[in-house]
């Protein structure tokens, strides 16, 4: 079973989309970490800077600062804070145990990540085993300092982290949705091009290689493609050429002397003894003689066909007396098989009539000889809206598997232990064929469940009631 294009590349699109949502997401974590430490630093500086007033009433300060950043994410984050107030450092003084150790380290804001913006120092680095970002005034080095532990950002980040992926989870269908969606406009728009270049392509059949078509390559990527193609095209059309001119000159070329090998192997025959080994061998050479000579008046009339060269005398035909004449003299011949037939009276068939005398006594020769003992033939012309449907039917043994799909096939026999026992060259149905259409009908075989062989030529009426 062939594998979808389209679930292929869906599968490839799903794929894409979580490397890349999975990329964002850590690349986007770790840019928006630092963003996030540096900007609650910040907004530390900007709590020590506006509500100072307040510093000795935590509350007070707090409400302070929240007044300022009403609904902000970094508001909340104040909770933690840690107030320190470094002129209580002397005498220790309602200096809480934490402040204690925290005023104590005067290396943290001499390391390298301390840093002065404006008024105010920034500083950044560890204290015992924990991380601690604080910030304080340059000129007041006893002055109010506020402090706040690194896993309070980090606590805050996971929580953010935790509310987004929620949320991924949530929209998870409708982003599947719309990739499909997308991967569905995406193979329309791959496709398009290619499917206008096969519908190009799709116009050209065995005989019309020799008509160069407008195929314009919608893209400069198919330029190659359709060069290629339009380059295949002409070796078709002269391979064509030549084998067609090589089946009807040799045909052709075959038939005078044929026909002269013929006249000397009837004097022969004439002139041999009656009976006698000597003429029924000659017999038996006339008879492959004729055999060939039927070959050769085949092909020539299915290269004639090939080559759209076939003269057509279009007449207005009567196909029911066709077939009841034809019928009639059955009756006439076979004496061994049943004939039946349901014809509809007055079908009118703008035709050939020799060809398509022809046609209709192919199939009927084709129904006698793979027929059984005993067998029975059955006509049935029908007249439909604008169309009439003929159909050939008789009961059959051993039908090869194949027979509904290569029995125009030229040459084609069924099976080949069977071929020897009837008579016949394979071409009597191609030949059918290539009449049907040029008459602008349809010719089908199949085969029946109750093992009986169908013949239905469909073809427009003449004169349509």
């Amino acid at each position: 079973m062939k594998r979808s294009f389209k679930a292929r590349l869906y599968l490839h699109v799903i794929l894409i989309a979580i490397v890349v949502i999975g990329s964002n997401r850590l690349i986007a974590q770790y840019f928006l970490t630092d963003q996030l430490e540096t900007r609650i630093h910040q907004e530390m500086g900007v709590a020590l800077t506006t509500c100072s007033d307040h510093f000795e009433n935590r509350d007070a300060f707090l409400s302070c600062f929240k007044a300022i950043e009403k609904g902000s994410l970094f508001s909340n984050i104040s909770d933690f804070y840690v107030l320190c107030d470094g002129a209580k450092r002397a005498d220790k003084s309602g200096v809480t145990p934490a402040c204690e150790t925290l005023l104590t380290n005067d290396d943290f804001w001499r390391s390298d990540a301390a840093s002065s913006q404006g008024q105010l120092v920034l500083s950044h680095g560890l204290v015992g085993q924990q991380d601690w970002y604080a910030v304080r005034f340059q000129n007041r080095l006893q002055g109010p300092e506020i402090w706040l532990e690194g896993r309070q950002i980090d606590d805050l980040m996971l929580r953010v982290w935790a509310l987004r992926d929620r949320n991924t989870i949530y929209v998870l269908p409708t982003i599947l949705g719309t990739l499909l969606l997308l991967t569905l406009y995406l193979i329309h728009v791959m496709l398009r091009p290619i499917t206008l270049i096969q519908n190009n392509m799709s116009k050209l059949t065995a005989n019309t290689l020799d008509r160069s078509i407008t195929l314009q390559a919608p893209f400069r990527e198919f330029e190659t493609l359709v060069q290629v193609f339009d380059d295949l095209r002409v070796r078709l059309n002269d391979s064509f050429t030549k084998a067609r001119r090589f089946a009807s000159d040799a045909s052709h070329e075959l038939r005078t002397p044929l026909t002269i090998l013929r006249g000397n192997v009837e004097r022969l025959i004439h002139d041999l003894p009656m009976g006698s080994d000597a003429q029924i061998r000659m017999r038996s050479m006339s008879d492959e003689v004729e055999r060939l000579i039927e070959i050769t008046e085949k092909l020539l009339l299915l290269s004639r066909a090939d080559a759209n060269s076939l003269i057509q005398d279009s007449t207005d035909v009567n196909l029911s007396d066709l077939l009841t004449q034809l019928i009639k003299d059955a009756h006439s011949f076979q004496s061994n098989l049943k004939i039946t037939s349901v014809i509809a009276p007055n079908v009118i068939w703008r035709c050939d009539k020799t060809l398509v005398r022809q046609l209709v006594q192919n199939l009927y020769a084709n129904a006698v000889h793979y027929n059984q003992s005993p067998g029975w033939v059955h006509f049935c012309l029908t007249r439909g809206e604008g169309c009439f449907e003929l159909t050939i039917e008789n009961p059959s043994k051993d039908i090869p598997v194949d027979l509904s799909e290569r029995a125009f096939d030229r040459f084609y026999r069924g099976d080949a232990s069977h071929t020897r026992q009837v008579d016949g060259l394979g071409l009597g149905l191609s030949i059918c064929l290539e009449i049907a259409k040029l008459h602008m009908a349809t010719l089908s075989l199949f085969v029946t469940e109750k093992q009986t062989v169908v013949a239905t030529l469909s073809g427009p009426l003449s004169r349509p009631d």
